[in-house]
């Protein structure tokens, strides 16, 4: 029940194209429904971390209807739609890729190139190096985590990725502090 309930974690990111291939909204937070984990009830005596975790899921911000609002306007209006943006409110809203970020996303693909190719341990120092240069970045950190904290034959992944000897921080540490779970995702301007 943990790992199934814990796949709600992974906040969706979308981008705005319009017919034209036109980008009118940079990536940002992006769903449309809502999640069970914000209604849940967390019951007494689960273990600290775990409870923890379920806490700072129910902080993460919920636009579902605000975004879905959002999507049929633009379907109605098309660029006439207030959602719908110009060239440079996109540029203007869009997140600072500097030259750190990039050399992070190298990092990361060279990891995952040495994880199909020659396993996993080749990746580590190059998943290491991707979190340094760029550790606002879940995926990043997610990706590696999940490998660690997974014991081999796991029909599915450990999606606590908790505390372990290979890389610094976890899910949850992370989480906290960065804001806790209210600053876990890149929120839409609507």
């Amino acid at each position: 029940m943990t790992g199934e309930l814990f796949g709600f974690v992974n906040i969706p990111m979308a981008v705005w194209i319009d017919e034209a291939g036109n980008l009118v909204r940079p990536a940002e937070s992006a769903s449309i429904e809502h999640s069970p984990l914000r209604n849940m009830e967390i019951p007494d005596g689960l273990p600290e971390r775990l409870d923890r975790s379920f806490r700072e899921i129910k902080k993460f911000p919920d636009l579902a209807d605000e975004y879905r609002a959002a999507i049929v306007d633009w379907a109605h209006h098309g660029a006439a739609s207030r959602f719908a943006l110009s060239p440079d409110e996109v540029v203007q809203r869009s997140q600072p890729r500097p030259d750190a970020h990039a050399r992070a996303a190298a990092c990361f693909e060279m990891g995952q190139h040495l994880l199909r190719t020659v396993g996993h341990d080749a990746a580590v120092p190059w998943w290491r190096e991707a979190h340094a240069l760029f550790p606002e970045n879940w995926t990043y950190k997610r990706q590696a985590w999940t490998l660690v904290t997974t014991p081999e034959g796991a029909t599915e992944n450990d999606l606590m990725q908790g505390p372990n000897d290979v890389y610094t921080g976890n899910w949850l540490d992370d989480v906290i502090a960065g804001g806790g779970g209210q600053a876990y995702a890149v929120t839409p301007q609507l």
